[in-house]
């Protein structure tokens, strides 16, 4: 790294929600408070960036048909969507970069076995969107963690006076809290992934 770029400030993580129109004005109140703050906490923590979130709506996104069995087809569907929303909030001003990622948040899960999804090119690519059930804490964190490199396999189940689980657990256990942390696993797959985003 040059000593012109080492000075420069990170770009920052921003994530654009998208509120589905099935989310009661109940949770509305208390979404970021609730599934965003932990996660934003967190990141700031270990990145050493910025992170804003940017809530939006309006159809066609907050009543995208979300529900189905076949969840990548519905990720595929969701993706132009996502990308169309992040281009019309750059035109009126947002400042997006390579690290801005836009999450649908609903209140139902997708289907009887995926609480959420993000869209991923493997190996190792991640994408820009995502979609998550607000019926857990975990969720949202567990999907902006794919979105930046974090991965099933490296959660841990930590102790802190009762058993908790990390954001990346590949499903959850009512019987343990939320740790609301990465693990130093995951926290490590984090920065590989920002390692070259300034």
């Amino acid at each position: 790294m040059s000593s012109i770029t080492q000075g420069m400030p990170k770009n920052a993580i921003n994530v654009i929600a998208v509120v589905h129109d099935d989310v009661p004005g109940s949770a509305r109140k208390t979404i970021y408070a609730d599934h965003f703050h932990p996660l934003v906490s967190e990141l700031k923590s270990f990145t050493g960036r910025q992170v804003h979130v940017v809530f939006a709506g309006g159809k066609p996104y907050s009543n995208f048909d979300y529900k189905g069995d076949e969840v990548l087809k519905t990720l595929q569907d969701w993706e132009p969507l996502g990308h169309r929303l992040l281009s019309e909030m750059k035109k009126e001003g947002l400042e997006t970069n390579n690290l801005t990622k836009v999450i649908l948040l609903t209140n139902d899960m997708l289907s009887d076995r995926a609480a959420g999804a993000a869209l991923l090119w493997p190996p190792t690519g991640t994408g820009t969107v995502a979609i998550s059930s607000l019926g857990s804490y975990l969720f949202v964190g567990h999907e902006i963690g794919h979105l930046l490199g974090a991965r099933h396999e490296d959660y841990e189940v930590q102790y802190n006076g009762w058993w908790s689980e990390t954001y990346m657990a590949p499903k959850r256990d009512l019987l343990r809290t939320i740790a609301y942390t990465f693990s130093p696993a995951n926290r490590k797959n984090i920065m590989n992934y920002l390692a070259d985003k300034d």
